[in-house]
């Protein structure tokens, strides 16, 4: 049997590497932190790490045949395809490498850049992880100096957004109080124009008008006669509670048997109870005694020189009950109308009064309406997601541009992205919808011809200005936008992650 001299430099690499793995216990591809997960039981063996009823003999690890499904035994050659190789990079970031990359003839210095990853020496890989850690370094400090100018960006914008929404909320509470005084006004408008138009439907004639002042002062007569004898009443309850309480006392003091104290007590106080009163009989009795004739006199058929259907009685009712009244005979003659009982005849006009209730009326209900709307803006807005921290909400209008091809994107923070050709106006491809995550949605943009309506996602990152990096378009009128915003950026570390030079 031929062996190629590859194998056989591979196959004295590795009996070179076991030997001294066996002196020093170590497994290659391994971190120092994992090593503790390949030490031996007591019986000098070994189990696979996610499959520990399969049992190995220590010295079946590492030696180019998968025997793990996890592939967990070889993790320092490529034999299992799903296994990872660790790569220590001294001096710089340790590094995971697919054990598919172990010992393939090529210097994986994105990952390994100590070249460990190709120890057979089919090809010999210089240690660069000095060089790597430089740079890495120098991108590092770039990253850091970005984290703290955008978080410092990010503080002003959170500062920006709590100042807006306590703004919206003074607003949404003076709107509240304004509406509060608009819907007053606008019932006492309703109120004005219903009692215009009660007045200019009364029609009183010119001979009743005299008797309906007569008629006005006699009712205001019986209003006093009733107040009078109100508090006639009230008065005579009262004597008589204090009466009921004089005879009580009586009854449980006297003592037929003495000339009791309790007696003469009780007699004392009815006699004084007596003398109390105030003797303004006649008072009363001048609103009391009305004259029930002066009201035949008043009312004969000799003095009414009207026709009863002229006259308009409610008008000496109270205000509540004339507008009551009102409605009920407005809704009466509706109902007759819509069912044929009744002509529907459209007034000849209406007076200046009924004129200018309306415009009153429509006015108040006009501002009641315009306050109500901004308040569901503004009440709208406040519910409104605008990230961690309110932060988005500072953006509000601020938009960034950038060419791609030949179109230029406009993207606007919680407004729409837009596109524009070299000629024409621009097509939106979708307003905002909701931000998630790291992820703003814009839908419902102009419909595609022959397809959907556009939209589009911007992804975002941590950066110190807001930026488009880029633009493209996976799907059908579905666009994908890479951007940077110091929204996205985080609380910078305190310490310096800069790798330490151990080389």
């Amino acid at each position: 049997m031929k062996i190629s001299l590859g194998a056989f430099a591979l196959a004295l690499a590795y009996t070179g590497h076991e030997v001294l793995a066996a002196k020093s216990n170590h497994v290659r591809g391994v971190s120092d932190a994992d090593q503790a997960l390949y030490q031996p039981d007591e019986n000098g063996n070994w189990a696979c790490l996610n499959h520990p009823d399969i049992i190995l003999p220590m010295a079946r690890i590492n030696d180019d045949y998968c025997d793990c499904p996890d592939g967990s035994d070889e993790p320092g050659t490529s034999a299992c395809p799903n296994g990872k190789f660790y790569c220590v990079n001294k001096g710089h970031v340790p590094g995971y490498i697919p054990s598919t990359r172990v010992n393939d003839g090529v210097c994986d210095y994105d990952i390994c850049c100590d070249g460990s990853d190709e120890w057979t020496g089919i090809v010999k890989c210089e240690n660069k992880c000095r060089e790597f850690a430089a740079d890495y370094a120098k991108k590092q400090a770039e990253v850091r100096r970005i984290q703290v100018s955008g978080w410092n960006a990010r503080v002003k914008l959170v500062t920006k957004a709590a100042a807006i929404r306590q703004a919206l909320q003074k607003e949404l509470s003076q709107l509240e109080n304004q509406i509060a005084v608009s819907e007053a006004r606008v019932v006492k408008a309703r109120e004005d124009l219903k009692l215009a138009e009660i007045q200019s439907s009364s029609r009183v004639g010119t001979k009743g008008s005299p008797l309906l002042g007569r008629v006005k002062a006699r009712i205001d007569e019986y209003q006093k006669a009733v107040a009078a004898l109100t508090h006639r009443i009230r008065t005579l309850e009262t004597r008589l509670a204090q009466a009921q309480d004089i005879l009580q006392k009586l009854n449980e003091e006297y003592n037929p048997n003495y000339n009791d104290e309790g007696v003469k007590a009780a007699v004392k106080a009815y006699q004084e109870f007596k003398e109390s009163d105030s003797g303004d009989e006649d008072y009363y009795r001048q609103y009391i005694d009305i004259n029930e004739a002066d009201d035949d006199e008043l009312f004969s058929e000799e003095q009414i020189d009207i026709d009863p259907d002229i006259v308009e009685y409610d008008s000496y009712l109270p205000l509540q009950w004339r507008l009551w009244i009102h409605d009920q005979k407005t809704k009466l003659r509706e109902f007759l109308i819509e069912h044929g009982l009744l002509a529907d005849r459209k007034p000849s006009g209406e007076t200046a009064g009924v004129a200018n209730a309306k415009k009153e009326r429509d006015a108040a209900e006009r501002q009641n309406n315009e306050l109500k709307s901004k308040r569901e803006n503004v009440s709208k807005d406040l519910a409104a997601d605008f990230g961690d921290d309110d932060v988005f909400r500072a953006l509000s209008g601020d938009c960034m541009d950038i060419e791609s091809g030949e179109f230029t994107y406009q993207m606007c923070f919680n407004d729409k992205i837009t596109q524009k050709g070299k000629s024409g106006g621009p097509i939106t491809l979708g307003n905002f919808d909701k931000i998630e995550g790291n992820k703003i949605y814009f839908a419902h943009g102009v419909k595609c011809w022959n397809g959907p309506n556009r939209s589009a996602i911007a992804e975002m990152q941590c950066g110190e200005k807001n930026k488009i990096l880029s633009v493209s378009e996976p799907a059908m009128c579905e666009y994908f936008f890479k951007i940077v915003t110091p929204a996205l950026c985080t609380t910078p570390p305190e310490t310096d992650t800069t790798p330490k030079d151990e080389l």
